[in-house]
């Protein structure tokens, strides 16, 4: 082979290598603090912003590495088939290059589905996980018999609906669906906001694609603790009781080795706004647990 044209194949190499990677990330992180860290992944319409009062209690005694998705709580865009998936795989490599040591997933809804996601497929690079009211599969929660392969009609439906929608509609479409999600109704508006600050189609692909994901399959590979904070008590109005509700999340965990289920009282799926003093009871004595097991 000539030299030139190895030189020509090293070029075209190198120019491969840097372009895969400047490929941006669909992530950015804030730091705050130092000692063990914490990767907080907020939920579906949120912000890191939502994590204030939680960064307000353990900011001083931990590293803590609040993670911004785009589209959530802003109007940046994400080109993928599989949003979530991407943003998983961002998460992935921003631990691997970014944390001194494994950290703990804290994540709530949206935010515990990705972290039992990177528990699964990389059980190495999580030290705990702590999802608050987030679980492998949600919508079984509702309709014992759905499939991914059933719910992707369901799920297409629902995006071309929410396309048409105008921001008056959404807006009143978020003041519904956050009453029955926050049971604080002075928290109820920071939330809203975070929604309506979001880019709207990339929240309706990632709602979509929850819908059709189910990790059950998966999460027998989680090898570190797992904590999983439940609500129920917005749906006791339709006849659930606490009883079935911790029944129904504890059958998503069975196949994990070390994960526990606890649920709330009072709280609605906001759990550390309505609920706060239980909820830092909880993940507490996980994280003390945690922290001594050498």
């Amino acid at each position: 082979m000539k030299l030139q044209n190895v030189f020509g194949i090293l070029v075209l190499w190198a120019v491969a290598l840097g372009l895969r990677a400047q490929k941006p990330s669909t992530v950015s992180v804030d730091v705050i603090g130092e000692g063990q860290p914490i990767v907080f992944i907020h939920g579906m319409s949120c912000s890191a912003d939502v994590w204030d009062d939680v960064v307000a209690k353990y900011q001083t005694d931990f590293e803590l590495h609040l993670v911004q998705i785009d589209g959530f709580g802003n109007k940046r865009t994400i080109e993928a088939d599989h949003i979530l998936e991407q943003v998983k795989d961002d998460l992935i490599s921003y631990i691997d290059q970014s944390t001194s040591s494994a950290p703990i997933i804290m994540g709530h809804s949206m935010g515990g589905f990705l972290g039992f996601w990177i528990a699964s497929e990389r059980p190495d690079l999580v030290k705990g996980l702590i999802s608050i009211d987030g679980l492998p599969y949600f919508p079984v929660l509702q309709m014992p018999h759905v499939t991914p392969e059933s719910a992707k009609e369901m799920a297409d439906n629902m995006r071309a609906m929410s396309a048409g929608q105008t921001e008056a509609i959404r807006r009143q479409m978020s003041e519904m669906m956050i009453a029955t999600m926050i049971a604080s109704e002075d928290r109820r508006e920071e939330v809203i906001k975070m929604g309506m600050a979001s880019q709207f189609d990339v929240v309706d692909q990632a709602y979509a694609e929850m819908l059709t994901t189910d990790l059950r399959p998966m999460v027998s590979q989680i090898k570190c603790p797992v904590l999983v904070l439940g609500a129920w008590k917005a749906y006791k109005q339709y006849g659930l009781t606490k009883e079935v509700n911790q029944m129904n999340y504890e059958a998503q965990v069975k196949s994990i080795e070390n994960a526990e289920v606890r649920m709330a009282d009072e709280a609605y799926h906001f759990i550390f706004f309505d609920e706060p003093e239980w909820f830092f009871q909880q993940t507490n004595h996980f994280l003390t647990e945690l922290n001594n097991v050498k």
